[in-house]
């Protein structure tokens, strides 16, 4: 793995986002210390991606699930 400075890292951010999306690693160093790792993305082990509304119809939400608790408003406004 490449160790790159901190400045560098912010001055070339997508120069080595492409690397790691090839699949580079890099450690990115504030005063010599290893403060960040860049590296390709976690893929789904599957290599498909979850749909979005995978779940929909599966929850309900309340008619009322935005009203206010009488309770905090007593706490809120001291009544």
């Amino acid at each position: 793995m490449t160790t790159i400075k901190l400045s560098e890292a912010k001055a070339h951010l997508g120069r080595y986002a492409r690397k790691a999306a090839q699949g580079q690693q890099f450690i990115i160093a504030d005063r010599n210390k290893p403060v960040a790792v860049i590296g390709p993305a976690p893929q789904p082990e599957n290599g498909v991606r979850p749909k979005l509304g995978l779940m929909t119809g599966q929850a309900a939400i309340p008619e009322d699930f935005d009203a206010p608790l009488d309770s905090f408003e007593n706490d809120f406004y001291g009544q």
